[in-house]
C-alpha cells in the first residue's frame, strides 16, 4: 500500500520518537529491485529523517518490501559507500551528518575557502616553524631547494572534531618576521595586512587521495579513508610565488560546488 511520507505523517513509536513510513518502490521491471530500494531509502534519509536517525533494519526492510536480505544489503551498502548512511556495529544504520557545502570560489576574496569560512568551527595552530624548503615545494615556489621557508600547519575543527588540515609554505625571504607573532586567520589576509604580500592570482588543483597513517591520526579517520586535497600556489603582482598551501578535507564532511555562468564567447578554433 502506497503511503505519503511527509514529516507530519510520522507516527509515535516507543520512546516517543516519530517513525516515518517507508516510501514505495518505483521504476518498474526495467529497474533492478536493489536500485529501486536505494532510491526509496535515499528519499527517506534526505527528506524524512534527520542526521543521527536510525533507518529500519535490513530484516524490517526485507519484510516490508518482500525483498531478499542480499537485495536489501546491496541497496544499504551502496548508500553507506556514498556517505549518506553510516553503519555502527551492534547498533544499526544511521543517517550520516550532512556534508558542509563548500564553494570552490568566494566573492568575498578570491583566496577564501571553506577552511577559512567554515561556520561554527575553529582553526587551531598545530605547528609553526622555519625549515629548509622541501624539493617539491621549492619547485612550486620557484626558489632554491633547502632555502628557508615558514611552514604553518593548522587544523580545522567543527563540533570539537578535526575535519581539515592545511599546511602553508611561505618563503622566509618575502616575510622574515612572519612567525614573530602568530598570524591571524585567514593567512592570506594576514600576509596582506601585516607583511604587505598581496596575492593577485593563484593556481589550484583538486584531487581525491587516501589518508596515510599520519593524516588519519590528525583527522581521526581510518587509514585510506578518502580525503579531498587542494594544492594552491598564490602569486603576487610581480609574479612571485608567495605561498604554497595544501589542504586536506575529510571527504565525509565536505562537498564542493562551483557556480558556472556563460561569459564572453571565445574563438576556440586553432590558428594556423
Amino acid at each position: 500500500m502506497e503511503v505519503k511520507l511527509a514529516r507530519a505523517n510520522r507516527r509515535p513509536s516507543q520512546g516517543g520518537k516519530a517513525k516515518p513510513r517507508l516510501r514505495p518502490l518505483r521504476g518498474g521491471p526495467a529497474v533492478p529491485l536493489w536500485l529501486q530500494l536505494k532510491h526509496a531509502l535515499r528519499d527517506l534519509a534526505s527528506f524524512d529523517l534527520r542526521p543521527g536517525d536510525r533507518i529500519p533494519t535490513e530484516a524490517e526492510l526485507g519484510a516490508h518490501y518482500a525483498l531478499s536480505r542480499i537485495t536489501v544489503r546491496q541497496a544499504v551498502t551502496s548508500l553507506v559507500e556514498e556517505g549518506l548512511l553510516l553503519r555502527q556495529q551492534g547498533r544499526g544504520t544511521f543517517v550520516r551528518a550532512r556534508r558542509h557545502d563548500a564553494p570552490l570560489s568566494n566573492p568575498g576574496h578570491f583566496l577564501a575557502t571553506a577552511f577559512d569560512r567554515e561556520p561554527g568551527s575553529d582553526i587551531r595552530l598545530h605547528a609553526a616553524e622555519t625549515v629548509p624548503c622541501p624539493d617539491w615545494v621549492a619547485q612550486q615556489l620557484g626558489i632554491a631547494a633547502a632555502a628557508p621557508v615558514h611552514k604553518l600547519r593548522r587544523i580545522l575543527h567543527r563540533d570539537g572534531k578535526p575535519i581539515a588540515i592545511r599546511t602553508s609554505f611561505i618563503p622566509a625571504a618575502l616575510a622574515p618576521d612572519l612567525l614573530s607573532a602568530t598570524p591571524a586567520d585567514p593567512l592570506h589576509l594576514a600576509l596582506e595586512r601585516d607583511v604587505g604580500l598581496v596575492a593577485q592570482e593563484a593556481t589550484e588543483r583538486l584531487e581525491v587521495i587516501g589518508a596515510d597513517a599520519w593524516r588519519s591520526r590528525l583527522l581521526a579517520v581510518p587509514e585510506h579513508a578518502p580525503l579531498v586535497l587542494t594544492e594552491r600556489v598564490a602569486l603576487d603582482a610581480a609574479g612571485r610565488a608567495m605561498e604554497c598551501a595544501r589542504t586536506y578535507y575529510r571527504a565525509d564532511a565536505f562537498s564542493f560546488t562551483r557556480t558556472l555562468r556563460r561569459g564572453e564567447l571565445r574563438n576556440l578554433r586553432p590558428r594556423g
